[in-house]
């Protein structure tokens, strides 16, 4: 697929003018309310114009370094949409583009001289493969192989192609194809998300729109249907004249699903940000959630995704944590609607809808099917017995389970079990499955399911480097005694489908009077025909809506209301949640209440008044009936107004009452708010109190309650005016709980929260702090603080002379408990090796590592997570700092001159989870005091280089720091990592052709293990050596090396072990202007090492190589074929004492350049 799309774009050929085409884009206004997003490129700041339908403009906010927009609507009412015109660069001015880097190229070899050639202008022209004017594109197509004789063929690819311009007259292509051959989701912390593999081509005029590949598909204009999907297909939308002034739109698309929508509550926990995993919408322990498809509510309100925001998620994980800028309760309530990686089946979803109008009336219909072809199951081959199973249990698909147990040969790279024969407590033949590893026996592959404590006969009691070892629970009494079982629920097919028709018709300048209808039907499982006759089910709405109208009595006010009444028969069903987030919840209604059908009436009417956002008012009445469960009503209202200029009132109500079969629900909710709005501070107070109670009418006795709480709180904020902002406030709250049928008073919470943010010409600071203590007013529990804090800084000093960033962060959060497994890497891209220490020929956790060899890179290291949380107090720490003297001190002479010539560039990287109560060591991001045992993870990372001389083209030196500490949870214990080196490297210009370059360093090596015995070691290590190289011409280089490396484990008390290492190397260069690129390595290394060669300490001490003689050899060729197009061939070998044979590895890769 990836081929043809690529080919069909290559045909158009490709490059955009240089002048950027103005675009105008319609947008609801809300969106621009705060910070979003104007387009994918850098606009041009002044080209930018926002105006409403009237052609009203409004003054705007951009933000250069993210591409925001934020449009100023105080000044006057809001409009319902907006169209922003402008015009792009066609780059992102945002993004780092750079041909190397200094960390990664700096090369403390190179001439540091004088070699002034003539401009060649040809250098500034950008290769590409297929040049063109009209079109602005960038990007490569890579394709490679590698091989060799101790490994297998891998194909390897990677693409990245961004588009965008005209192909022809009145038509335009944008298309961004991205396909790295990563197996795993971007990671979530960042507002937008950068994905490995995605493929979008849009075909577009102002009349039509062809896009193709990974679309986003969302409902247009419908009262039912509400659908938002990730899928990979095609969308065509088109809009054209009618007679008689009528204008359509209709749109048609095909398409394959990615994964299946899902809303899940999350349990939340007193104080602690995370992080929390998400499960799948039937209690599944690990899903994938599909990237940029979540959307998380706290209290009903819409998160947003970003380190700087209020949550990051790991998809791969499933798991979610909040921000410091975000207080979790235990009375918070989240809920997540996300899509999730499941596909049991392919599964097609195609639609088509069309709007059209005349200004007066407003017709559309829409139809939408999902649906799973039950003869294309994706990862599994169904039995005609299984086929037969779910064709016989009809919509109770819990029915339809049965043993996974595959009868497979002996392979020693997996789990696999014996069968096991026995007699049961009651005399009864038995048979259950054991782990073994005996070639004879060992023939059962096993899937295991978890049903929960008491409902298996498994439970888990080791991790293997391949994965899970379950034993099996002998039953008492003839019931299940563990939580795993071996019965697997077989995934049934099914279907989703929704039709809808409506009309909405203009009875005047301020009236309107719609309706729609809908039909659904839900096919649980496509194998079986019985219960059938619940498939479908129908809806309709109407109503008669008012907006904008003027009353005379009520000067400068507008008058809108709203009647309606909608109508749900027993079986109809949504394709995804089409009403607010927390609409079942304002009726007082579980999740546990809403399992069964029911038929559904519901009235509504409101009225309102609006002068401006300051002053107004609203009433809704709300009347439910779902049949046979709940008949109630409700009452909301809103009241904001200004007395004055300066004093400004809210007030919120909310009533509730419904009777539920032999319960009655009663809830109260208000707030008020009042501030004065002086000229520097705000100063106000607002009161909310929140009263719900589910009472059993025969006993009068409270049941439950969904919130019962008071609280009083007071703030002082800066005024909008202010060329800075911060808030400050102090919050009381009482919650009450039901114990024995009445209500108590249960907790008493302060919370206090502070803000700041200020930005100067040369600095920003921003900061946000929460303190909460909370109280057990009849429980016997400790009183429960909570500490959230966050400070980000950046700033340059002295006409930057010194440039730093700092961002430090506190919480309370959570560690998992992890456990690890090796697979193979499929394409030969792994990460670790798997060396056979005790020649058992089974795979062991201790027997792998970290490949140093390219030819045994052949695992991967994945981490599984447990549902083991051990809690914990966060602290993270980053930062950068880049220092230097003035460029004056340079001619100063004395001191100053010499002072000149230091200059340092330092990181620092903490993040750390404890469970030390104590307040420094919550605060502290640094090691401190803190006992070991005490740190439940830590990740560390210090980089730091002083240079002397660093422009100077004679002499100079570099001393640098890198200390890495990594210590993580598993499930058998800690892990502890440290790596710690010291580095001097000093260099001599001899001439223009000749340098002399010494290189030190000392350093050490720890590793510490709970669980694994072997992988503690401490390291020593030091190394010295001079490299000498020669460069006659810009083209040539050679460099003779020589060190010696001495290494001693102190950890081993027994004897010393050491390894005492020489290297004799050579390097050769060629490079001829940027055509040909020719680099050859070949080394001599030579080891004496008296300890034991297979295990961890010698693998490390060896790095991979063997006591003895050891040569190794490299050769990179990387040529220019023509325009836009590399060749790059790699052949590498090493020949090992003690080795059977030599090892050879090559590799070829061409590259064609956009």
């Amino acid at each position: 697929m990836r081929f043809w799309i690529v080919s069909w774009v290559l045909l158009f050929g490709l490059t955009w003018s240089a002048q950027a085409q103005e675009k105008c884009r319609w947008f609801t206004a809300s969106y621009f309310e705060t910070p979003g997003e104007l387009d994918s490129l850098s606009a041009i700041q002044e080209s930018i114009r926002v105006l409403d339908k009237a052609g009203k403009t409004y003054p705007f906010k951009y933000n250069l370094s993210n591409r925001t927009l934020q449009i100023d609507f105080e000044s006057a009412a809001k409009p319902d949409s907006v169209q922003v015109c402008y015009r792009t660069l066609a780059i992102r001015l945002d993004q780092t583009f750079a041909r190397r880097t200094l960390e990664a190229n700096y090369d403390s070899m190179a001439m540091f001289k004088d070699n002034r050639v003539q401009a060649i202008p040809e250098f500034d022209i950008r290769e590409e493969l297929f040049p063109s004017t009209t079109l602005y594109k960038t990007g490569s197509l890579t394709r490679g192989v590698s091989f060799g004789n101790t490994q297998n063929v891998f194909v390897n690819s990677a693409l990245n192609l961004q588009l965008e311009g005209d192909i022809g007259e009145n038509l335009k292509i944008r298309a961004s194809i991205t396909d790295q051959n990563v197996p795993f989701q971007p990671e979530g912390n960042t507002q937008q998300i950068q994905d490995f593999d995605n493929v979008l081509i849009e075909l577009f005029n102002e009349n039509f729109s062809l896009a193709a590949g990974d679309v986003v598909l969302q409902q247009r204009q419908s009262e039912f249907l509400r659908y938002y999907k990730n899928v990979q297909g095609l969308q065509f939308t088109s809009k054209y004249k009618m007679k008689e002034n009528w204008e359509a739109s209709s749109q048609g698309f095909v398409s394959v699903a990615k994964g299946k929508f899902a809303s899940i509550q999350l349990p939340i926990l007193e104080g602690v940000l995370g992080p929390y995993r998400v499960s799948g919408p039937n209690n599944e322990r690990f899903v994938i959630i599909m990237a940029n498809s979540e959307r998380v509510f706290l209290d009903g309100k819409q998160l947003q995704r970003g380190f700087n925001a209020d949550y990051v998620i790991d998809y791969n994980q499933a798991e979610i944590t909040f921000t410091p800028k975000v207080l979790i309760t235990q009375y918070s309530r989240v809920r997540v609607d996300f899509e999730f990686a499941e596909r049991n089946y392919s599964r097609s979803i195609l639609g088509a809808n069309h709007l059209q109008t005349n200004g007066k009336v407003d017709f559309y219909v829409n139809y939408y099917q999902e649906k799973d072809n039950r003869n294309r199951p994706l990862f599994t081959e169904f039995t005609q017995e299984e086929q037969a199973l779910l064709a016989s249990v009809g919509d109770s698909i819990e029915n339809a389970a049965i043993p996974r147990i595959d009868s497979v040969a002996f392979d020693p790279t997996r789990i696999l079990y014996e069968k096991v024969g026995e007699v049961d407590e009651f005399g009864n033949p038995l048979t259950y499955y054991k782990y073994s590893t005996d070639p004879e026996l060992a023939h059962f592959a096993l899937s295991f399911s978890q049903v929960g404590a008491g409902f298996g006969d498994y439970r888990r009691v080791n991790q293997l480097s391949n994965g899970t070892v379950f034993e099996y629970l002998p039953r008492l009494n003839g019931q299940p005694q563990g939580d795993y079982s071996i019965l697997t629920q077989l995934p049934a097919p099914d279907s989703k489908r929704m039709t809808t028709a409506g009309t909405r018709i203009k009875l005047g300048e301020y009236e309107k009077v719609y309706t729609e209808v809908a039909l659904s039907s839900v096919d649980k499982n496509l194998f079986s025909s019985l219960d059938d006759d619940d498939n479908q089910g129908l809806g309709w709405k109407v109503g008669l809506q008012s907006e904008n109208r003027e009353l005379g009595i009520f000067k400068g006010y507008r008058f809108k209301g709203l009647t309606e009444f909608e109508y749900n028969s027993t079986n109809f069903n949504f394709i995804d949640r089409f009403r607010y987030i927390e609409f079942d919840r304002d009726w007082g209604l579980s999740p546990e209440t809403l399992e069964a059908d029911a038929a559904e009436r519901f009235f509504l009417t409101q009225v309102g008044l609006e002068k401006d956002a300051l002053n107004l008012f609203n009433y809704k009445l709300y009347l439910r009936n779902r049949e046979n469960v709940l008949n109630g009503s409700q009452h909301t209202a809103n009241w904001n107004t200004e007395i004055g200029k300066r004093l400004r009132i809210r007030q919120e109500f909310f009533r509730l009452h419904s009777d539920q079969d032999t319960l009655t629900s009663d809830w109260t909710r208000y707030l008020g708010n009042v501030n004065f709005q002086s000229k520097l501070l705000v100063p106000g107070y607002q009161f909310s109190i929140d009263r719900n109670a589910l009472k059993n009418t025969e006993t009068d006795s409270i049941v439950s309650t969904a919130m019962n709480f008071q609280e009083h709180l007071v703030y002082l904020k800066s005024n909008d005016s202010l060329s800075y902002a911060f808030s400050a406030d102090a919050a009381w709250r009482e919650d009450r709980l039901p114990v024995a049928g009445i209500l108590l008073d249960d907790t008493q919470a302060f919370t206090s929260n502070f803000s700041f943010r200020k930005q100067w010409a040369n600095h920003s600071l921003g900061s946000t702090f929460t303190y909460r203590e909370l109280e057990y007013l009849n429980r016997d529990l400790p009183t429960e603080l909570t500490l959230l804090g966050k400070v980000d800084y950046s700033g340059n000093l002295g006409k930057n002379l010194i440039r730093n960033e700092i961002s430090y962060a506190i919480g309370n959060g959570r560690e998992l408990q992890r456990e690890f497994v090796y697979l193979p890497a499929t394409n030969g891209d792994g990460t670790h090796t798997w060396r056979d220490d005790n020649g058992d020929g089974i795979q062991q956790l201790n027997e792998f590592y970290i490949a140093i060899n390219p030819e045994e890179k052949q695992y991967i290291k994945i981490f599984v997570p447990t549902d083991t949380y051990v809690q914990a107090y966060t602290s993270l720490l980053n930062y950068r700092i880049q220092a230097k003297f003035p460029e004056g001190w340079k001619e100063s002479g004395g001191v100053r001159q010499f002072l000149h010539r230091f200059s340092n560039t330092s990181s620092l990287s903490v993040e750390k989870k404890v469970t030390s109560d104590d307040f420094w060591d919550r605060v502290n991001p640094f090691i401190g005091s803190v006992e070991r045992d005490q740190i439940l993870s830590l990740r560390q990372i210090i980089r730091t280089s002083f240079f002397f001389n660093r422009a100077s083209a004679k002499y100079g030196f570099d001393l640098s720091l890198f200390d890495s500490q990594l210590k993580q949870l598993l499930s058998g214990g800690f892990e502890d990592q440290i790596q710690q080196d010291w580095k001097l490297n000093t260099r001599y210009n001899f001439n223009s052709v000749m340098t002399l370059r010494i290189l030190g360093s000392t350093g050490n090596r720890i590793s510490a293990s709970d669980f694994l015995e072997n992988r503690n070691y401490f390291i020593d290590q030091s190394s010295i050596g001079p490299e000498l190289a020669w460069q006659p011409t810009p083209f040539f280089r050679t460099t003779g090396m020589y060190s010696f490396t001495g290494k001693q484990n102190t950890e081993n008390l027994e004897f010393e072990e050491k390894a005492q290492i020489h290297q004799l190397g050579l390097d050769v260069r060629f490079a001829k202007a940027i055509k040909t690129t020719l680099t050859g390595n070949l080394k001599f290394i030579q080891i004496d090492y008296n300890g034991e060669v297979n295990s961890p300490v010698g693998y490390e001490m060896l790095q991979a190589l063997t006591p003895g003689t050891n040569i190794t050899w490299s050769l990179n060729w990387l040529q220019k074929i023509g325009e836009g197009l590399q060749l790059n061939l790699v052949y590498e070998g090493r020949n090992s004492e003690g080795l059977e044979r030599i090892v050879h590895v090559g590799r070829m890769q061409v590259s064609a350049l956009f």
